[in-house]
């Protein structure tokens, strides 16, 4: 059976009511409010994968958020292994009263499906298990296995993708379709990104007598005048990118004392400036951190008896690359063809996904591929076009069978 033959057991109606149906189930990550993680989202997508007869796994991560995953297929010697991945957590709505409609309603309207998570990414996970259950359903030999994964996580420290990567079915995965909203273009790139936490420490005083003390906010000021240089370098260090933003250092968090009441009349004993450094790929996580090194011994020797150091909040998540040549890439790129009637169109993920774990821990290949705009994640109004959802799920049915046949 050819895989365009496969496409017309993709139900339209099915996907859109799934898709709908995920929308509706909040799963912002709310600390301190019992219920409020990814665990209702993840029953609803284990139930649907156990009425489609999939062989399903649930692995808790932590207490009331577990990783779903629906596996298709049997393994066999030598045979591969796909995973369609997608997340079940989404960021705040923040305030409702700004949405022009209900943040978790799965509002169908105008070939739009709004919400919270609509693009981002509850549309691409539908589209990952519509896409299985088509396959499933038309009895094609799949010639490996294909598992869907709905994980947690993936909008704070990516547990879910870090706990798959270490059980034994995510040390089976032999490449990786990372579902996020890019339009449905081939992402071969991605950016990465550390969080540089800069702890300066100093000596508390009274504001009145500042030579009594020593102030590390005037230490972090000197850290700041040396962000443009610093994103200089890395720029230098890192490949251009044809589909990527070059690398760029942002200061976004400030605090100052860290700990205690601030006090207009008293130089704090501690200070903190994150730094969010997005990058391209090329250095690795040495090379990315003397850099950071050496801005904080400048810092250090601008003010004398401050103690500059950092840290990487959650890790390092390097900038991934893959080659177009790799059998993933060509079997989506021929997916695309099979799916659309069209060549594929290129692009790069502005951010960093589960993927980078993925490729990262397992070195495996991850195309990132998904409805939905790439701008409009996290925003107000959020909405995903019935028409990307669908075409994504028409690609993962040709690029899966592509692959694991190929």
């Amino acid at each position: 059976m050819r895989a365009t033959d496969v496409l017309s057991h993709i139900d339209e109606g099915e996907l859109i009511a799934l898709t709908r149906d995920l929308v509706r189930i909040p799963s912002v990550i709310r600390p301190g409010q019992p219920g409020a993680t990814e665990a209702g989202v993840a029953a609803h997508v284990a139930q649907w994968m156990r009425k489609e007869r999939f062989e399903v796994e649930v692995h808790e991560v932590a207490p009331g958020r577990p990783n779903v995953l629906g596996i298709l297929g049997e393994r066999e010697s030598g045979g591969l292994t796909l995973l369609l991945e997608g997340h079940t957590d989404v960021v705040t709505e923040g305030d409702a009263g700004l949405w022009t409609r209900a943040p978790f309603g799965g509002d169908l309207v105008e070939g739009r499906i709004y919400g919270r998570g609509s693009a981002d990414m509850k549309s691409g996970l539908a589209a990952a298990m519509v896409a299985a259950a088509a396959i499933k359903r038309s009895g094609v030999d799949l010639g490996g296995r294909l598992v869907v994964g709905a994980l947690v996580d993936e909008e704070g420290d990516m547990l879910g993708a870090k706990h798959l990567c270490t059980t034994p079915l995510g040390h089976e995965l032999s490449a990786a379709i990372i579902c996020e909203p890019e339009q449905n273009e081939l992402c071969l790139e991605q950016r990465g990104v550390v969080w540089a936490r800069v702890t300066a420490r100093g000596r508390m005083a009274h504001g009145a007598m500042p030579e009594a003390g020593v102030n590390p906010i005037t230490a972090l000021a000197a850290l700041l005048s040396e962000v443009p240089a610093l994103e200089r370098r890395l720029r230098k260090l890192c490949q251009r990118s044809p589909h990527l933003r070059p690398p760029t250092v942002t200061p976004t968090i400030v605090q100052a004392p860290v700990q205690g009441v601030a006090q207009p009349n008293v130089i704090p004993s501690m200070a903190q400036v994150t730094l969010d450094v997005r990058l391209t790929p090329g250095p690795d996580g040495d090379a990315i951190g003397k850099e950071i090194d050496a801005v904080c011994e400048r810092a250090m020797a601008a003010v004398p008896g401050v103690e500059v150091t950092w840290q990487a909040v959650n890790g390092f998540r390097l900038a991934t690359q893959v080659d177009k040549d790799e059998a993933l890439v060509r079997a989506m790129v021929k997916g695309v063809r099979q799916a659309t009637g069209r060549a594929p169109k290129f692009g790069g993920v502005p951010g960093s996904t589960d993927g980078t774990i993925l490729r990262m821990t397992l070195g495996i290949p991850i195309v990132t591929c998904g409805p939905g705009h790439r701008l409009i994640p996290h925003q107000v109004d959020e909405y995903v076009e019935v028409a990307e959802l669908v075409e994504a799920a028409r690609i993962y049915v040709a690029s899966a069978l592509n692959f694991l046949n190929g």
